[in-house]
């Protein structure tokens, strides 16, 4: 199970969402909040519901050899 942040950017079934709460005690579970054409989005998730946003966190080999 991986483990979340307040503040930290998620997929929720492909849109990106922002941890807003964690619910402290069990069944843990996290809000999160996004911002559509139509206004805010809030939606509640347990941890095994998320992803990381991969591109935040792999390594890219942008930099060209000197």
């Amino acid at each position: 199970m991986a483990t979340f942040t307040i503040g930290e950017e998620v997929l929720l079934d492909g849109e990106r969402f922002v941890i807003t709460l964690r619910q402290p005690s069990p069944p843990y579970r996290y809000r999160l909040v996004r911002t559509t054409a139509t206004g805010p989005q809030v939606a509640w998730a347990e941890p095994d519901d998320l992803a990381k946003i991969e591109r935040y966190t792999t390594p890219v080999p942008d930099t060209p050899a000197v």
